[in-house]
């Protein structure tokens, strides 16, 4: 049953390309499942809330996935676009294990070329996102995390309270989503409000950080404690 196939997977690799991609899926390790959209949604707002490197990997089994080409052509340029009419669907109206891992090769989002790789629009955005940090974009990993690597907790509170996390307390304050902090024209938007407070004052309370901390560490070990391998 294709709409049972997990959603998403954290992965992790230490043979990457701009320190996110794995180059080399022999060397690939899963650690989390996200076996509802609920839970790789909430993986994915966590790693740009919390600047947790999630290793995050979306899944795509929908019938839309296995029965499609990816028609746009911006898009189709830089990913991996086979036809999917050579899979056709079973009588039975099940897919093929072909078509099953041609699409998982879709949802990776990298072009399965020896020796080259481009990212999708979604993950070039992550990235460019990322880059936008003072800091190289993640604390910790979520896997560091997990194996107790890191106190976690202290890390993002030391950060909030040197003052390297205001926006993201902000925007958790405000009710910001993720992709609008960080993207096209609502990223600009936040931009601008937030120097705009930033200009007249505002700072992170204690409160403030104390209650961005807590969110982030409960939200984190609910989700670990679902999805953990």
């Amino acid at each position: 049953d294709i709409n049972s196939m997990p959603k998403g997977i954290s992965e992790l690799s230490s043979d990457k390309t701009i320190g996110i991609m794995p180059k080399n899926y022999d060397k690939l390790t899963i650690t989390n499942y996200y076996n509802t959209q609920e839970q790789y949604n909430e993986a994915e707002q966590l790693g740009m809330f919390g600047h947790i490197n999630i290793g995050l990997q979306p899944l795509n089994f929908t019938p839309q996935s296995m029965q499609t080409q990816n028609l746009d052509k911006d898009t189709a340029i830089d990913t991996f676009n086979p036809d999917m009419s050579v899979y056709p669907q079973n009588e039975d109206g099940s897919y093929s294990k072909e078509a099953l891992f041609m699409s998982f090769l879709k949802s990776t989002g990298v072009s399965p070329r020896e020796g080259s790789a481009t990212l999708n629009p979604i993950a070039k955005s992550y990235a460019e996102a990322m880059a936008k940090e003072s800091f190289d974009g993640s604390l910790a990993s979520l896997d560091d995390i997990m194996t107790g690597k890191v106190d976690f907790a202290s890390l993002l509170k030391g950060y909030a309270q040197e003052g390297w996390l205001d926006a993201d307390i902000y925007a958790m304050d405000k009710g910001v989503a993720w992709q609008n902090t960080s993207i096209g024209y609502g990223g600009a938007w936040f931009d601008r409000e937030f120097n705009q407070v930033k200009a007249n004052g505002w700072k992170a309370s204690s409160e403030s950080i104390n209650s961005y901390v807590g969110s982030i560490m409960d939200r984190l070990n609910n989700l670990m404690g679902q999805t953990r391998v």
